[in-house]
């Protein structure tokens, strides 16, 4: 027998206790039985030993020396691209992003000093007659699908319509007559000038048409004058635009000093106002 020392309230005190070998002397041995039926432990201790047994470690990133390169360069304010721990730096893309930027600044001369400042400049002509070669030209030369205005000039330097392109009261007879051109108003002796370049093709007094000049453009296209008092060209002359070719009268079937003026697409008459 082993004696223990066991303190109790009242005061210490001993006791006996029996040693591992006495027990084993007294006991009588009891055959063990394996159990019919297994036991199922409850599936929170599997999951919780799982967990504990299988479950990895959490691995915790490693700063690396680009990333410690990728952290400095936010700071300072620089950009750079993103690199992987387990990339190199050959493996960062050669082509980077450059951005150029251009500081003017202004600059100021010395009251004192002379400054000179030389202006290129670049002019070119485009004549009237360019603009109407060119309108032909669209057209595939064809005259009657030229719609654009302002190809032909006035005839007379102050416009003053009298009588428009289309049906009217005859001014000389009875009843309503095709009035194919337009009149315009002015003093005898005014004047008259080509609308365009071209080739006088009429030159001579023309019966109700009084003096008539009349001018051939080319592709179809001719102009009249008609009532004039004088002619100032003659067939087969070249003219140009704006070139006088007669004088304001009052020749012919009229009523008074005015220029007819016609303009003639492929041998009919056209209104003039949608050229002009």
């Amino acid at each position: 027998m082993q004696y223990l020392g066991r303190r109790f309230a009242a005061g210490l005190r001993y006791g006996a206790s029996p040693d591992a070998a006495s027990i084993a002397a007294t006991e009588i041995p009891t055959p063990l039985v394996a159990p019919t039926t297994s036991v199922a432990a409850p599936a929170e201790v599997d999951e919780l030993d799982n967990v504990l047994k299988f479950e990895p470690r959490t691995q915790r990133p490693r700063l690396g020396y680009a990333h410690m390169i990728a952290a400095v360069a936010a700071v300072s304010g620089l950009a750079f691209a993103a690199v992987t721990p387990g990339q190199d730096v050959e493996e960062i893309a050669s082509e980077t992003q450059r951005v150029a930027q251009t500081a003017v600044a202004d600059v100021k001369a010395p009251a004192n000093d002379e400054v000179k400042i030389e202006r290129a400049s670049l002019t070119s002509e485009f004549t009237e007659e360019d603009k109407l070669a060119t309108v032909v030209t669209a057209s595939g030369g064809d005259v009657t699908k030229v719609e654009s205005g302002g190809v032909l000039a006035q005839p007379l330097d102050t416009v003053r319509l009298t009588s428009r392109f289309g049906f009217r009261k005859n001014p000389t007879g009875p009843g309503f007559m095709n009035h194919n051109g337009l009149d315009y108003g002015a003093a005898c002796g005014t004047p008259v000038k080509a609308s365009a370049a071209g080739t006088v093709v009429q030159s001579e007094f023309a019966g109700h048409s009084g003096n008539r000049v009349q001018i051939d453009h080319g592709n179809g296209l001719e102009t009249s004058y008609n009532h004039n008092s004088a002619l100032k060209v003659s067939v087969g002359q070249k003219v140009k635009r704006g070139e006088v070719v007669a004088l304001v009268g009052t020749t012919g079937n009229s009523t008074g000093c005015h220029v007819h003026l016609e303009v003639i697409v492929n041998g009919k008459w056209v209104n003039p106002e949608a050229w002009l």
